[in-house]
């Protein structure tokens, strides 16, 4: 009955319809389900994991603002030079003390502790019997030299209230401890930064110590306890930097996301109830299960009725009018060479197959000449994401520019556009295509994309190599002069906006001419090279260096002040007279003149600043060289 009733394409599209829509909406069913539960939970997961990294920047952020107050201080240059009973000294750390507080307002109070037990803080009067030495940021402080001690909780000598504080040990020239400078933070302001990315109403911040020890916590039980006492082993699972744990407190289910702060040993905990998130999706689950068995059923009984009316139809009119186009013979009498269950569907399938696999093997063999004749990569997809062409060229290189495009979350459907658009695409082993693409349109709709990848590594490559000639000195690898003008002007720019001290150092070799006259300009030149890579390894990292010409020489100092820059330069001009550039199998001894000024806010431009200097190396060579002047 049933194989009979198959026999007509009405039949057949009825049961195979329904069917198919049947298993069809079973599967999307089960895995929509399965789709959206995983859907809400990584959701979920990284709602908490963005929270953290909120907290933890806002966190990080606070410590290291204290770090770099901390540092500001030490390099003050009375900080070195303390001494209880020079009161000038003591009114100018206080001074900087309260200029600090000011313009940190993160910070609680600014301070330093000395050798001898005393505290020197702005707004604080500490007890009678308080000794600097003994307190937890000063032996922190001095543990941990030379790094910074970053983060550490302590209570308060006088008030016990919980403070953070950085603090950095602070040694003289001969390595003797001086003392320690520190700023702090109350912990009521840290535990405020833990209020700042709250998502879900479970959820918890916590931040542990180096120790593995609570210190923030709105729990106050917790507050100071091993986290391997409130959870068992819970300490074991932060085996890495950051991600996700899950553990059981007080009988519920928890998730948490886990950051070890770069600038100190603190973990940044965010946890939620994992209650929160699966009890909306169990009853989500279960209501879109019954709206999809019932959708199911209402479409699938649609779709045999749209069939039916869309689709039989014209295919019993399209066979008889093949019928009426064939030699004559009936189309039964040749039905009995097909196998398929619908000989009719399957002669028309059959002769619209052999007619247009003969107009599309043409067209494609044609086309794919045209492809792989050219130099370029070319992809084209249709809307839907199906390969319509693709030239060798591109296979050669679609692995590498597939993985690339992932890298950059670049999805297929997104770069569909009714725009022509160029970019540059770097590929990982340092080739470099220009990826054009274009929209293929037909009747003015969107049908299909194509991309046009073209091998422009050597030109990227010397428009490079122009760039960095442009701003380095060819001989020394230094900054050219132009590029050492464009910085420095900038530089200006910003001490001017900061009111921080902006040095230069202007250096001339000393009898340079001679060297070229006894030994040539080859052996100059590499001295000269020798000379750049003793300045180099002679500064700081933000310290910018460069040539400006023959044998005349500046170095930048950023955030540096005068005498600051005075001892530095005295450190060059001492290290060249006692070391020996090695050319060309000789040893040759250059000593240096060196022009020190200083620019501070408000006082002229960079232009000046350079004059100055220039005319205190003058002043230096005519003081006999090898030596230091200013003006």
């Amino acid at each position: 009955m049933l194989k009979f009733y198959k026999r007509t394409i009405k039949g057949e599209f009825f049961v195979t319809g329904l069917t198919s829509v049947l298993i069809i909406s079973m599967i999307f069913i089960a895995l929509t389900l399965v789709s959206v539960y995983m859907l809400r939970l990584e959701n979920a997961r990284q709602t908490l994991k963005t929270a953290n990294l909120h907290i933890a920047t806002y966190t990080d952020g606070v410590l290291e603002s204290l770090v770099m107050s901390a540092k500001t201080n030490a390099a003050f240059p009375g900080a070195m030079d303390y001494d209880s009973d020079n009161y000038p000294a003591q009114s100018g750390l206080l001074q900087l003390f309260a200029a600090t507080t000011r313009a940190n307002p993160n910070i609680k109070y600014s301070f330093a502790g000395y050798e001898d037990g005393s505290l020197l803080i702005e707004g604080y009067v500490p007890t009678a019997d308080f000794d600097a030495r003994l307190r937890p940021w000063y032996k922190s402080a001095v543990e941990r030299y030379p790094d910074i001690s970053v983060g550490l909780p302590y209570q308060d000598a006088k008030t016990e209230e919980w403070l953070v504080s950085v603090s950095l040990a602070m040694f003289d020239g001969e390595g003797h401890l001086v003392g320690v400078m520190a700023v702090d933070c109350t912990l009521e302001y840290v535990k405020s930064l833990m209020l700042q990315a709250t998502y879900f109403d479970s959820q918890t911040n916590y931040v542990l110590d180096k120790n593995r020890k609570v210190f923030v916590h709105k729990n106050r039980e917790f507050l100071h306890q091993s986290a391997d006492l409130i959870v068992p082993g819970l300490s074991q699972q932060f085996s890495s930097d950051s991600g996700f744990i899950h553990y059981n407190l007080e009988g519920a289910k928890r998730l948490a996301y886990y950051q070890v702060l770069d600038s100190s040993d603190w973990i940044i905990v965010s946890a939620i109830d994992l209650s929160e998130v699966t009890a909306p999706i169990i009853v989500m689950l279960i209501y879109s299960v019954m709206a999809l068995v019932f959708l199911s059923l209402v479409l699938a009984i649609g779709q045999v009725k749209l069939y039916e009316k869309r689709f039989v139809k014209p295919i019993n009119l399209l066979k008889d009018h093949i019928e009426e186009l064939t030699l004559g013979k009936d189309i039964r009498q040749i039905s009995t060479q097909y196998s398929y269950s619908n000989s009719e569907l399957a002669e028309i399938a059959n002769r619209i197959v052999e007619m247009a696999t003969k107009s599309l093997k043409k067209k494609t063999d044609d086309l794919k000449l045209i492809l792989d004749a050219t130099s370029d990569a070319i992809l084209v997809l249709s809307v839907g994401a199906q390969v319509i062409h693709m030239n060798e060229k591109y296979a050669d290189i679609q692995s590498d520019l597939s993985r690339v495009l992932e890298d950059e979350g670049s999805k297929t459907e997104r770069l569909f556009s009714q725009k022509e658009m160029l970019d540059m695409v770097y590929l990982e082993d340092g080739q470099v295509l220009e990826q054009y693409t274009c929209p293929v349109l037909e009747n003015g709709e969107l049908i299909g994309q194509l991309w046009r990848y073209r091998d422009v590594t050597d030109r990227v490559r010397a428009e490079e190599n122009l760039k960095e000639l442009a701003i380095t000195d060819e001989l020394t690898g230094l900054w050219n002069r132009r590029y050492f003008l464009e910085r420095g002007v900038a530089e200006v720019g910003v001490i001017d906006r900061t009111g921080l001290p902006l040095s230069l150092l202007f250096i001339d070799l000393d009898y340079f001419k001679r060297v070229n006259d006894t030994y040539g300009h080859m052996v100059g030149d590499d001295v000269l090279r020798c000379v750049a890579k003793m300045l180099r390894s002679s500064v700081r990292s933000t310290d910018l260096v460069a040539r400006l010409g023959g044998e005349e020489f500046c170095v930048l100092l950023p955030n540096t002040s005068f005498d600051a820059a005075i001892q530095l330069a005295e450190k060059l001009r001492a290290y060249f007279d006692a070391h020996a550039c090695a050319a060309s199998d000789e040893q040759i001894r250059c000593t240096i003149s060196v022009g020190v000024a200083t620019h501070t806010w408000d006082n002229g431009s960079f232009g000046d600043l350079l004059d100055k200097a220039d005319q205190a190396c003058y002043k230096a060579k005519d003081n006999g060289r090898n030596c230091v002047a200013s003006i």
